[in-house]
């Protein structure tokens, strides 16, 4: 049988002091003898109270509430780093709500609904809906976009430095002597896809070579079969992210091709343990949270109104697949 649930009045009752001191003691606000405040909570303690903080929070008017957008449950990128995000947010007092998109951009629909959840500021690892700046602007809760570049002056974003990454990927494969290339991507079109593709074929465009572009959406073990059987597989390839590199590693192992030089993007492996260490791009995703959540909650206390529009720099790390 459910009990009823224990509020500040029951406190009261049982500390034999006024309800509005108990809620002062819980909100450590004015002066409260420490004698009342031990008999206050241990009144709380008797009767197993827990603070209802969206009770809290709706008398005070406003929330701690961070909303954090994705669309996809099972990318593995998106569960690492939204795991830094909430240990993040958490030491900064805040609490972290997620919101699954069933679009790959974050929408009106979606930003109003973060909204209606009490969140005072959102966080998206998606790319935005056209018009979205324009909504955020009106209801006036900052947006910050990780991952993804947007031209929308009303909305913020943070990124790492995908062009860098495609040039570093080029250069390691140019120096392990690698003479044709092709970039193995999904979700081309997203800013962070094409930008790693740029500084790609930016680095190879001194060797007269142009990379092929495969589409990982399709048929990809069908699509070096056909490579194989023209003797046209390429031997570097550099693909958009770590998951992407080692469905590519399984595909070349069954072709017998496993010579070929492969570089991932995400560094997955400095968190998660994988069977063998490829060879990626990645930064330090501790330090890159702490410095969105650095920039980004001045603008949600409102002490800021700055545009935050960065990059981070990225970094070369070794595996053994190039």
């Amino acid at each position: 049988m459910r009990r009823n649930r224990v509020t500040i009045k029951d406190i009261a009752l049982e500390a034999r002091v006024t309800a509005q001191t108990v809620s002062r003691v819980f909100r450590n606000q004015g002066y409260i003898s420490k004698k009342t405040k031990a008999a206050v909570l241990a009144a709380a303690d008797k009767l197993n109270y827990v603070p209802n903080n969206a009770a809290i929070s709706l008398r005070m008017g406003k929330t701690k509430n961070i909303a954090v957008v994705f669309d996809c449950l099972v990318n593995v990128y998106f569960a690492v780093m939204i795991d830094y995000l909430h240990r993040e947010v958490q030491a900064r007092g805040y609490s972290l709500q997620t919101i699954f998109a069933d679009s790959p951009t974050i929408t009106e629909e979606v930003y109003r609904s973060a909204l209606s959840m009490g969140a005072v500021g959102v966080i998206s690892f998606l790319e935005a809906d056209d018009g979205l700046g324009v909504v955020v602007k009106n209801y006036g809760v900052p947006l910050l976009i990780l991952g993804r570049r947007t031209d929308m002056q009303e909305l913020d974003y943070l990124v790492t430095d995908d062009v860098q990454g495609g040039r570093l990927a080029a250069e390691r494969l140019l120096k392990d002597g690698c003479k044709s290339f092709a970039y193995v991507a999904e979700g081309l079109g997203v800013t962070c896809i094409d930008d790693r593709f740029k500084g790609f074929c930016d680095t190879l465009q001194s060797t007269g070579v142009a990379p092929l572009l495969i589409d990982n959406t399709k048929d990809l073990e069908e699509i070096f079969r056909s490579l194989q059987e023209e003797e046209k597989i390429p031997d570097g390839i550099f693909c958009s992210c770590d998951m992407v590199a080692f469905r590519f590693i399984s595909i070349m192992k069954k072709l017998g091709r496993g010579e070929v030089k492969v570089i991932g993007y995400d560094d997955l492996q400095s968190d998660i343990g994988f069977p063998f260490r490829i060879t990626t791009i990645g930064v330090n995703k501790a330090r890159y949270i702490a410095l969105a959540l650095e920039l980004f909650l001045p603008k949600v206390e409102d002490e800021k109104e700055d545009r935050i529009a960065e990059k981070v720099e990225v970094m070369l790390c070794e595996g053994f697949t190039a």
